[in-house]
């Protein structure tokens, strides 16, 4: 009776076994790809769907609903919203952006990242129905340099830039002292620009407040390989290595043009914080992110993003902000990359459909002006910014996009020579070891 027993346990085990290793072998296949990049919805996509909502729910709370009260003491917010002191790691970075437009057509942005060695890549883009398309007139290249590269930079300052918190969470200033080009006239204007950012709105975490819908989504269409196991245990880790959060707005200021005279303005907007030690641009396959302002004061961000080697060929990204404040998360969207812009150049006219828990929007997208810049030390990304106006559900509106590419051009020798010395130098150091490295974003100190 009892070896009888023991060899019907020893069966159920070995049949319970059996069936896991035959799951996780299924969960192993790979879905048809889309381009040989976008994967498509495979034959387990709903039970793998049901399991990554489950995962990503147990997650969230592990690493942020339980430490809620923690997370939102003014202590943890004010050393949050502040440039970051910039680690060891030669990958660090800090970086800062604001969108705004209003209902004149008027738009407006700036970036400004910070890295090791007084290094900044910074761009303005301002549209006038006036003047037209205002920009910096290094670009397309971004790259700027503080100190003499023995110095840090603990500020987001420099070549004409100032942007820093007045009251964390509430208050930003932007300042920008110099020359513009006019690129309609191909003229360079002298500006003085003096905004104030405003908010009464809460923060839009991306690691706390995506919806988990689309998250799983994305995991679900991809091969639940062995490199897709070892990053699920090191979450924790790759979460530490990147922090992202947006915050809606309002800008208000003054724009003063030598010989022209001085012009108000007042948009809205919303502004973009990151840093952290893992922001390689070599890794992304591409990404579309589209800032909406529409007349009534609700904003909308959408985005889709292609990053394979996180298992993420194409996630989407964003959510509505009503006019009091509020987010409510993109649960779905039917904006595809493979659907546009995938051989290189993005198209003029963009619609689409974004879905929340409660409303569905139609948005429609008429490109009106449109500016290429390149990101990474070495032009790692193309990106397009386009100027548009917008219909969503009937409301009319403004906004900007960004397309952004992989660009495997490197960046041009004309170029590199107008940087320091020491910075050359440095370069030509890394380029002696590229034939072992594969990460073209290090960057040797």
């Amino acid at each position: 009776m009892a070896e009888y027993i023991v060899l019907s346990v020893s069966v159920v085990v070995g049949a319970v076994v059996g069936l896991f290793l035959l799951i996780l072998l299924l969960l192993r296949l790979k879905s048809k790809m889309i381009f040989g990049i976008y994967p498509r919805k495979g034959l387990f996509y709903h039970l793998k769907y049901v399991i990554a909502l489950v995962v990503l729910k147990r997650m969230r709370y592990k690493f942020y609903h339980r430490n809620e009260e923690d997370l939102n003491k003014q202590e943890y917010l004010q050393n949050l919203d502040r440039p970051q002191e910039l680690s060891e790691n030669p990958k660090s970075y800090d970086v800062v952006s604001f969108m705004a437009a209003n209902i004149k057509g008027e738009k407006f942005m700036v970036t400004l990242e910070r890295r090791r060695r007084g290094i900044i890549r910074a761009c303005i883009y301002m549209w006038l129905p006036d003047y037209g398309l205002l920009a910096s007139p290094k670009l397309p290249d971004m790259l700027y340099f503080t100190t003499d590269g023995d110095q840090e930079n603990n500020e987001f300052k420099g070549n004409g830039f100032h942007i820093y918190p007045m009251e964390p969470m509430k208050s930003w200033c932007i300042k920008y002292e110099g020359p513009l080009q006019q690129v309609s006239e191909a003229k360079e204007l002298q500006v003085k620009l003096n905004l104030e950012f405003n908010s009464t709105s809460a923060h839009f975490d991306y690691n706390r407040d995506l919806s988990p819908a689309v998250i799983a989504d994305s995991i679900a269409r991809e091969s639940w390989n062995e490199a897709f196991y070892i990053m699920c245990v090191n979450v924790d880790k790759f979460l530490e290595k990147r922090t992202h959060y947006e915050q809606n707005g309002e800008l208000r200021g003054d724009l003063q043009i030598e010989g022209v005279g001085g012009k108000a303005l007042k948009l809205n907007g919303f502004r973009d914080h990151s840093f952290g030690t893992d922001r390689c641009l070599s890794t992304i396959n591409r990404y579309v992110y589209f800032s909406l302002f529409l007349d009534d004061g609700t904003s909308m961000v959408v985005g889709n993003l292609s990053q394979p080697s996180f298992f993420l060929s194409s996630l989407k990204v964003g959510y509505i902000c009503t006019k009091d404040g509020i987010h409510k998360p993109i649960t779905k969207c039917n904006f595809e990359l493979y659907t546009y812009g995938e051989k290189g150049v993005p198209p003029n006219h963009q619609n689409f459909i974004v879905h929340t828990e409660e409303t569905s929007y139609f948005v429609q997208i008429q490109v009106e002006d449109c500016a290429v810049r390149y990101m990474g030390g070495n032009w790692e990304s193309k990106v397009y910014n386009q100027f548009f106006r917008c219909t969503v559900n009937g409301v009319q509106g403004h906004g900007i996009t960004e397309y952004l590419y992989r660009h495997n051009g490197g960046r041009p020798e004309e170029v590199c020579h107008q940087d320091p010395e020491w910075y050359q130098r440095i370069r030509k150091f890394e380029r002696t070891l590229s034939n072992c490295e594969d990460d073209s974003e290090m960057f040797f100190f």
